[in-house]
């Protein structure tokens, strides 16, 4: 990527990162599931395919930040290794929320008397391809000359609630009905907190940038890459829920009704 002629921002780096942004806005997960083209059943097995996968995605988020963060401080970057140690607290015990949510939309499903997946079989699904390639951007950037772009992968997964959450809430109580806003207690607290989290890293990610300008391709590469990971988990967790409804197989098992 050609180094822009202005001095480092966030405006340049929002600019750059456009492209990955449109490609997310494109996919299948947004145009499908926000989009309204899914039937309540196959919505409803979505939402547990993405709570019970997604605690994968969360689990290591609280180490991920950490060990950037001390990376950052190793290197000499203490204000935004300090700031990231921070961060890395706020996001201890997120992935016991998905957990919560998986069982609390399985018992909705049982209690509607519809078939139930087999939930700690969800839970230990193997990760998918999606899985492994947003923990593969996590690590390489943590291991990598660049620990600093942990902040643009944080800037836009955490952007992702407050871009698309609200419209995600309105579908699934639109399609599903208003009571299972219990059941999506993860995607409800970070609708919120990620307002304050995505401010947060914007103005740490343009301070980092009017410092240190020549960082930006590496800011660039590691959101972008972050956000197709991400793309890539939530069209897994859709393939999941479709084969859920159509195909039995052993994770699409279910539960015996009582």
């Amino acid at each position: 990527m050609s180094q822009p002629s202005l001095s480092g921002s966030l405006e340049i780096y929002e600019e750059c990162v456009q492209p990955a942004r449109a490609r997310f806005a494109h996919g299948e997960w947004v145009t499908r599931v926000i989009g309204g083209e899914l039937s309540p059943d196959e919505l409803e097995l979505f939402l547990l395919c993405f709570c019970a996968l997604g605690v994968q995605m969360t689990a290591p988020v609280e180490g991920w930040i950490r060990r950037a963060g001390e990376r950052c401080l190793a290197a000499g970057l203490n204000e935004l290794g300090a700031a990231l140690m921070a961060h890395a607290r706020h996001e201890a015990g997120h992935d016991a929320m998905m957990v919560d949510d998986t069982r609390s939309l399985a018992a909705r499903r049982r209690q509607a008397g519809r078939s139930v997946p087999l939930v700690e079989a969800l839970l230990a699904h193997p990760p998918t391809p999606g899985i492994q390639r947003y923990v593969q951007v996590h690590e390489d950037v943590i291991a990598g000359p660049a620990p600093y772009a942990q902040i643009a992968i944080e800037y836009e997964i955490e952007r992702l609630s407050v871009t698309y959450g609200p419209g995600f809430i309105a579908r699934c109580v639109a399609d599903l009905g208003a009571d299972v806003k219990q059941c999506l207690s993860f995607v409800h607290d970070h609708v919120e907190l990620d307002v304050g989290h995505t401010k947060f890293n914007a103005r740490k990610l343009d301070q980092f940038l009017r410092q240190r300008p020549a960082a930006l391709d590496d800011l660039v590469a590691a959101g972008s890459g972050a956000l197709a990971a991400y793309d890539q988990f939530l069209d897994d967790a859709l393939d999941l829920a479709f084969g859920m409804s159509t195909v039995a197989a052993p994770i699409r098992a279910v539960e015996a009704m009582s």
